[in-house]
């Protein structure tokens, strides 16, 4: 009789065996589920694992992790590396195209300024100034309005044709023929056609900045996530590699198998 009840205490107590053995923070996972009867006991004994095996397995499952994680290491710091060189190619040419926009900008107020100068120096050479001084006052605001106003490229090239249409009607209107007004003339022009060719390679460029910007913002955060995930992953590496030593140092002076470092499940899946 006490033999039966000790085997029906034994198939209640092995009736299920689950992974409850922990070492070094791992569970054992799998499943033996045994008869419920006591003539099938006699029949499907149960086998455990014993401490050499079961160091066998946590040293075999820390030595895939270090593995994997060193492997994801080197690729993942080639593509950190080529992500940083990105980022700063293109950071660089940002602030290329930024500060050539500035110089863009304060270049055309300096052609202005110039044709404004030579200007006033033609109007010295006329010697009947009443004819041309309606002229003279229309061009005056036209550069002030090239020099102080927010125009479109449209505008500011219009205006910039109307300056030098009213120079020739001053030249025609006054036909002098001097050499010093042709050549006073000629310079405004060439000025004018720098500022206008100034103003089209500024229009070309007013948009590149944001794009540039969108995407080194974009590339500056792949960096993040990435710096991020090699810091996990170097700092899992150094607990398993931890972990391995003190489970090979087990192995080698016999001792009984108990809970080494602990080493989070959950993180193990990030």
């Amino acid at each position: 009789m006490t033999h039966g009840v000790n085997s029906i205490g034994l198939v209640f107590f092995w009736k299920k065996i689950y992974s409850g053995i922990t070492i070094s923070g791992f569970k054992l996972y799998g499943e033996t589920t045994l008869p419920d009867t006591e003539t099938e006991v006699t029949n499907t004994p149960v086998t455990l694992l014993d401490d050499n095996e079961l160091l066998s397995i946590v040293i075999e499952k820390h030595n895939r992790f270090m593995g994997e994680y060193s492997s994801e290491l080197k690729d993942l710091q080639e593509k950190m590396n080529s992500g940083r060189s990105e980022y700063n190619r293109v950071s660089k040419e940002l602030e290329a195209l930024e500060t050539r926009i500035v110089v863009l900008k304060e270049k055309r107020h300096q052609l202005y300024y110039q044709a404004g100068k030579l200007r006033l120096r033609l109007l010295e050479t006329i010697s009947d100034k009443e004819k041309t001084q309606h002229l003279e006052s229309e061009i005056r605001n036209i550069e002030n309005k090239l020099q102080n106003a927010n125009l479109s490229s449209s505008v500011e090239c219009g205006y910039i044709d109307s300056i030098r249409l009213l120079l020739k009607e001053i030249i025609e209107t006054v036909p002098d023929n001097d050499m010093v007004q042709q050549a006073t003339v000629s310079s405004i022009h060439d000025i004018l056609e720098t500022a206008k060719a100034a103003r089209s390679e500024l229009d070309e460029m007013l948009n590149a900045p944001d794009e540039h910007r969108k995407e080194s913002i974009t590339l500056k955060q792949e960096v993040e996530d990435q710096e991020a995930r090699l810091a996990w992953l170097a700092r899992r590496t150094a607990l398993h590699k931890e972990a391995l030593g003190y489970w090979e140092n087990v192995g080698l002076v016999g001792s009984t198998m108990i809970d080494g470092p602990g080493i989070s499940e959950g993180e193990e899946q990030q």
